[in-house]
């Protein structure tokens, strides 16, 4: 993972010093001919290809096919999230076609990782203990080549939370990290965020400090050093693979009305990157227009009055949009406001 993630195009490291991991284990012998074979090769995590150029248009021409792929495959989605939102992420999970499992158990992660799913890991009620169970279930997925989402939620708030995803960034190789903006700039440092770190209050983003292209410039950055997918949430959505970057202006003022709409939207990501993983970029771009699609879909009709309207009403439109991409029916999809920036 180090030499994965300290790589550059121009150069990659010459190699890495290692001691204690062979002269303090038991079999010497065994543990650098280990250490030797996870040097000679990529680690199952990498990406297996450059990313493709990719235009608007082509963007709109593939997204229905990769909602049909999902829905053909069910793939699992692990979720590791918080308390508030497990009932209603496992029914998102259910309507967009994934299969949903709501485990904390670090111990039976290495068999979830062998069933070709994806891993959420999300710090909403967060503690010690489900910190341990989530840096164990985040390295059997790395193990077995399995995405993993990070969905840090509240991380700037506290100086246990500022800790917690500390030891997350460094316990493991996140495929993608989503974020609100807040979130994102306290993961991102003062490395790349210059100034007074952001002071969250409580799971909120606080105030925003940054332009859009700023926005867009800390995501690319961010997703260029740690070799990953970013993805930076507000009325407009940035996400980023390092190399390319797009603008998402969909979704509902509604979505901030209602619990738990940011940590199923990384539900969501994580199983269209299970199914879509040769592109993860289009794979969680794929995920982010049908989610807020939705919610336009389900803000609009005549029976939704408010929040407690709009979550059933939402489940329906997700699932609506199913149904359409296994017909062939993209119509849908020309709803989506996404421009690809040139930064």
């Amino acid at each position: 993972r180090v030499l994965y993630q300290t790589a550059t195009a121009s150069k990659e490291l010459d190699g890495v010093a290692i001691v204690s991991a062979i002269i303090g284990a038991p079999d010497p012998k065994q543990a650098a001919a280990h250490l030797k074979e996870l040097i000679s090769h990529p680690p199952p995590f990498a990406a297996s290809a450059s990313p493709q150029i990719l235009s608007t248009r082509d963007i709109l021409d593939r997204v229905p096919a990769i909602v049909k792929s999902l829905g053909e495959a069910k793939p699992l989605c692990h979720n590791m999230t918080n308390l508030v939102v497990q009932n209603f992420a496992a029914n998102v999970a259910l309507a967009i076609g994934a299969s949903p499992i709501m485990s904390n158990n670090g111990d039976e992660a290495a068999d979830l990782a062998a069933l070709n799913g994806a891993l959420v890991i999300n710090m909403g009620t967060t503690t010690a203990d489900i910190r341990a169970n989530h840096l164990k279930a985040l390295s059997a997925y790395n193990i077995a080549g399995g995405p993993v989402l990070l969905d840090p939620v509240g991380c700037g708030a506290t100086q246990a939370r500022r800790e917690g995803v500390r030891a997350l960034m460094a316990g493991g190789y996140f495929d993608v990290i989503k974020g609100n903006e807040g979130e994102i700039k306290t993961i991102a440092g003062p490395a790349l965020v210059k100034g007074q770190q952001t002071q969250q209050r409580g799971v909120d983003s606080g105030t925003s400090t940054l332009s859009g292209t700023e926005k867009a410039t800390l995501v690319r950055a961010l997703a260029a050093r740690e070799h990953n997918v970013v993805l930076m949430t507000g009325s407009t959505d940035y996400l980023s693979d390092g190399a390319r970057t797009v603008a998402i202006r969909n979704g509902h003022a509604i979505l901030g009305a209602v619990t738990g709409t940011g940590c199923t939207l990384g539900t969501t990501i994580a199983a269209f990157v299970a199914v879509h993983r040769e592109d993860k970029l289009l794979a969680a771009l794929t995920g982010i227009l049908m989610y807020e699609i939705a919610a336009e879909r389900a803000a609009e009709r005549d029976d939704v009055r408010g929040p407690g309207t709009f979550v059933p009403a939402f489940l329906d439109e997700l699932f609506a949009i199913r149904g359409e991409a296994a017909r062939g029916a993209d119509a849908w999809v020309k709803g989506a406001k996404v421009e690809v920036l040139e930064l």
